[in-house]
């Protein structure tokens, strides 16, 4: 029985990617992302496909829905929040498997699906998606990261979360060497090459932030970043915005040809990011989501300064 696992190229996606591995050794593991599901399950062929960590688009959401009940055996865990324009039930009509939970990394809820298939150790990999996306406060996290090192857990964190924003490991196929590797009870830190790579991320973070110090600017609750050399840093660009300018709110924008690409991140829990990247995305014809904590938004090439109005407004501090 031929099994597709196709995740999210982030933590937590290779993550939850490697527990359904370690269930399914057998498997082929493809990287996707929300806005190109719709495309990669066409043309995906397996008796069984494992879809986590992938959110619905709204705009791809109803035909994605067609496509699940033409597909054989479909398992899809996630955490986003699901368009407003479906209801979950109609995504459970669809699939043979559908767990859903807001605020629970993928890698967690797909590890409670399959634990009694999988070595109690890979326990290890759950944990590791979860601080990865910043999900690690559930009660089974909680519960479980008392029974090992935490300093050793978080290293080993660390070393994917900042080992793949080099070029060595930018790449699919350095990734899904990583998923492997997880998948067999190895860590991270065993990958040749991951440890000294996430050492010169943290040396180029550094740096990073001087930069945004000089260069972050502001509108009302906003600091913002725009089209600095350091792409893979999307995420402490938008953080270090806020932080050098003592903003709540702060963004990293980078331009491409035919859209912006925005990450958002926040100094305060008060804001739910996704649900403001949503709003002030469609505000000008462009989409959003995420996570609470983290969120981006895809908008068109020339409605920047519209979309930080609107986000602006939005921001009730």
């Amino acid at each position: 029985m031929k099994t597709m696992i196709l995740t999210h190229a982030d933590c937590d996606g290779m993550c939850a990617g490697a527990i359904a591995l370690a269930r399914f050794p057998d498997a082929n593991v493809f990287f996707t992302k929300p806005v190109s599901l719709y495309h990669d399950l066409q043309n995906t062929e397996a008796d069984r496909i494992i879809i986590t960590d992938i959110a619905l688009t709204k705009r791809d959401a109803p035909n994605i829905l067609k496509l699940f009940g033409e597909k054989n055996e479909i398992l899809y865990f996630d955490h986003h929040i699901v368009p407003r324009t479906i209801k979950k039930q109609e995504i459970g009509k669809k699939v043979k498997v559908f767990i859903h939970e807001l605020d629970t990394s993928s890698s967690e809820i797909i590890y409670r699906y399959y634990q009694k298939d999988i070595p109690r150790e890979r326990v290890w990999i759950a944990i590791y998606g979860a601080i990865g996306d910043y999900s690690d406060d559930t009660e089974f996290v909680k519960e479980r990261i008392l029974n090992w090192d935490r300093r050793a857990l978080f290293f080993e964190v660390s070393t994917i979360v900042l080992g793949i924003k080099n070029d060595e490991f930018e790449g699919y196929d350095a990734k899904r060497r990583i998923v492997r590797t997880l998948a067999r009870g190895e860590n991270p830190s065993d990958v040749p090459g991951l440890v000294k790579s996430a050492k010169e991320a943290v040396n180029r973070e550094f740096d990073l932030y001087e930069i945004i110090k000089r260069k972050a600017k502001v509108f009302g609750n906003i600091a913002y970043t725009k089209d600095l050399p350091s792409f893979g840093f999307r995420g402490p660009s938008a953080l270090f915005a806020a932080t050098t300018r003592g903003k709540p709110l702060g963004l990293y924008v980078h331009t491409r040809e035919k859209y912006i690409d925005i990450t958002m991140r926040a100094r305060t829990k008060k804001l739910r990011l996704n649900e403001l990247a949503e709003d002030a995305a469609e505000a000008v014809k462009g989409s959003g989501g995420g996570h609470p904590e983290a969120a981006g938004a895809k908008i068109p090439v020339g409605s920047f300064n519209m979309f930080l109005k609107n986000l602006n407004k939005l921001i009730q501090i």
